[in-house]
């Protein structure tokens, strides 16, 4: 891999992110890439991955493309940007699949990667159900399953407790073999006994220091002091503890949230003038409970006592959905609650993003993204602040700055409990609450309820709406109409999960079909709102019913990705058209989990009521921003594991086609002719 005179400047930014950098790494190489937050790493790494549009900014010196899948692999840094598949086995199978590679190989190429990942959630569990660090875990399997020739990592332990990171480290050397080999981290003590080389990049990515890593840290250590890769020991200061802590702010009694595998009673009180640090392995459930905390989320037992909503802040494990305003500085201020501005520009000062206080939260850095949510949290003064791994993606220097941001809010008589794996951060904690790991299984994965529907191919189901779609044109009265209906009606518990999913979505045909009636009956041939004109819109109605409804319940039942292993392995669809469709419809299924959080972060901030029109009006637009950017995300997150350049794509799962498809193909040639015939049993009566 070979860098000359590299040079990038977004779009977005008026200054370059990579400026002029001059990189060579030989084959089988294993390098560790370290710097300040906002020094440009996972732009580097993306430009070594080939996965810079020149589209997207300013360039010279690009790195080409990959030529081929397995190439080169690329993990990002936010994992949930990084996950593509519908279920963790068939994202980790993603890249496999891309290179072609037979059923059976690449089944075993995804077991092992999960395996090396250390996944053990079940196979066919959504991965976007998971918590954070299991999300890391599964990404990082998606990544290890391709095998590429140069493996590209950002921050692949970010986000896991000390054990499990070091079990995913040994996994990621003994997978990666003699291949080359480029990590992006923060907390590079772990690593430097496993690595070749060790590069710190400045601002703008000009490197500061290249060479052993044992050689630097002998020859060159005030350069990686002062570059916020290590710590200075020397200067670091024990800070002085808090003079007592007051009366309870918040406190957990007996709770227990058993969907998240959090079975054990936890008690927990958070005192005025204490910092307390929440540990536990990755998927404990952390997160969980904060958000029992702060009443996101009900428990499954136990009692929950808070203070009002405007005395708590919550700084989400992923901070983009808490975005509010355009510019960095407008949201600090965003909050009724923050009025303070010499406190807001204090703030940012603090925390190093005075310089970008015009810049829009989105196109931050992660870490400068994680600094803007802790800073506005903090310019509410809040009684109760709630941090969720505060410290992931940022440097030594920037962590010790969150701490002291962190110890002032609990000097001013804040009761802070924070969410984390930095030892740093637990060290410096008054108080410590573990959470026991789970136990396995303890999580559980919600299975549908098997139908019938279940045993028909995709193709099948598709086949029986559009045939009974076809065959509703010859509804040409009131009476055919609903006798056109009657198989549709018999059959339909046959393709239905539940009452409630079917009602929601017939709802909107009868609807449809209510007001095509109505205003048939009132603007139509007959004499308005007469007997003969509500007989017509009657005649209208049902037709649009049975053009409608038979595929709604039948493809009801069909997921993405058994259909676009359908389209590919039975129609012979071309193969990226498919699963760029697949991925695009799995997350689509996810915009509730979005808008969820769009709007809580709006309600939580006192921007207004979950029903407000300005709070729906602001989370509506956010939505789409959020789901374009999403759209761009996840387009570098397939490409970065060889969808732009496979040619030929196999299927982890096979479509098969049985006995029952033939009794599918009968019903659905029946839907075909029924309205046909019923037209003709009305007329002969």
């Amino acid at each position: 891999m070979h860098v000359d005179g590299l040079r990038w400047r977004p779009l977005s930014r008026r200054e370059p992110t990579i400026e002029g950098l001059d990189l060579e790494i030989p084959p089988g190489q294993r390098v560790l890439l370290a710097g300040a937050s906002g020094s440009g790493k996972s732009t580097v790494l993306r430009a070594l991955a080939g996965l810079l549009d020149p589209e997207d900014g300013d360039g010279e010196g690009l790195v080409p493309a990959p030529s081929r899948p397995g190439e080169r692999g690329l993990l990002l840094q936010n994992p949930v940007h990084a996950l593509v598949g519908a279920t963790v086995a068939r994202d980790a199978a993603f890249g496999p699949e891309n290179a072609g590679l037979p059923r059976p190989e690449l089944t075993e190429r995804a077991a092992r990667a999960l395996e090396a990942a250390r996944v053990d959630l079940d196979p066919e569990r959504a991965p976007l159900d998971a918590s954070g660090g299991q999300q890391q875990r599964i990404a990082l399997a998606g990544a290890l399953a391709l095998r590429p020739d140069l493996l590209l990592l950002d921050e692949p332990t970010s986000m896991l407790d000390a054990p499990t990171a070091e079990e995913v480290r040994r996994a990621i050397l003994a997978v990666t073999g003699r291949r080359t080999l480029v990590v992006a981290e923060h907390r590079i003590g772990p690593w430097l006994p496993h690595v070749d080389r060790l590069i710190v990049l400045g601002s703008r990515a000009r490197v500061l220091a290249d060479g052993h890593p044992d050689q630097l840290l002998s020859h060159r250590r005030e350069v990686l002091i002062e570059a916020g890769v290590l710590e200075d020991e020397a200067a670091a200061e024990e800070a002085p503890g808090p003079v007592g802590p007051g009366e309870t702010v918040a406190a957990l009694r007996g709770v227990t949230v058993p969907a998240r595998g959090l079975t054990a009673p936890q008690d927990l009180e958070l005192r005025a003038g204490r910092l307390t640090a929440l540990t536990g392995p990755s998927g404990a459930g952390k997160t969980s409970l904060l958000r029992v905390l702060v009443g996101a989320t009900e428990p499954g037992a136990g009692a929950v006592s808070r203070p009002e909503p405007s005395q708590i802040a919550l700084v989400p494990q992923d901070p983009e959905h808490s975005f509010v305003a355009t510019t960095v500085r407008e949201e600090v201020l965003a909050s009724p609650w923050a009025t303070d501005e010499d406190l807001a520009d204090e703030l940012l000062q603090r925390a190093g993003l005075a310089p970008l206080a015009g810049a829009h939260p989105h196109r931050l850095s992660g870490g400068e993204q994680r600094r803007l949510a802790i800073v506005a949290a903090l310019a509410q003064r809040p009684d109760l602040l709630v941090l969720d791994e505060p410290t992931v993606g940022l440097d030594v220097r920037r962590r010790r700055e969150v701490l002291e941001l962190l110890r002032e809010a609990r000097d001013r008589g804040a009761a802070v409990l924070a969410a984390s794996h930095d030892e740093l951060l637990v060290a410096a904690a008054d108080a410590r609450h573990d959470l026991p790991a789970p136990a396995p299984g303890a999580v559980p994965t919600p299975a549908p309820r098997r139908i019938p529907a279940d045993a028909l191919n995709p193709l099948t189901l598709s086949l029986i709406g559009i045939l009974a779609a076809i065959g509703s044109f010859a509804v040409q009265s009131w009476q055919g109409g609903l006798l056109a209906l009657a198989p549709t009606v018999l059959l339909a518990p046959l393709a239905v999960r539940s009452l409630r999913g079917a009602a929601l979505r017939l709802l909107p045909i009868l609807l449809s079909a209510a007001g095509l009636a109505w205003t048939t009956a009132l603007l139509g041939e007959a004499p308005a709102l007469s007997g003969e004109a509500w007989l017509i819109g009657l005649k209208e109605a049902a037709r649009i019913t049975a053009f409608v409804a038979p595929g709604v319940l039948a493809l009801a039942s069909v997921r993405p990705t058994p259909l676009g292993d359908a389209l590919g392995q039975r129609l012979h669809l071309p193969g990226r058209p498919v699963a760029a469709s697949v991925i695009a419809l799995v997350r689509v299924g996810h915009l509730g989990r979005q808008w969820a959080a769009i709007l809580e972060a709006r309600t939580r901030r006192g921007l207004g009521g979950p029903r407000s029109p300005r709070v729906l009006a602001g989370a509506t637009l956010a939505l789409l921003v959020d789901t374009l950017r999403g759209a761009e995300q996840q387009a570098l997150a397939m490409d970065s594991r060889g969808f732009a350049t496979a040619t030929h794509r196999t299927w982890a799962a096979p479509s098969p086609v049985g006995p029952a498809d033939l009794l599918g193909v009968v019903i659905a040639a029946g839907l075909l002719v029924w309205p046909l015939l019923a037209e003709m049993l009305v007329g002969a009566a």
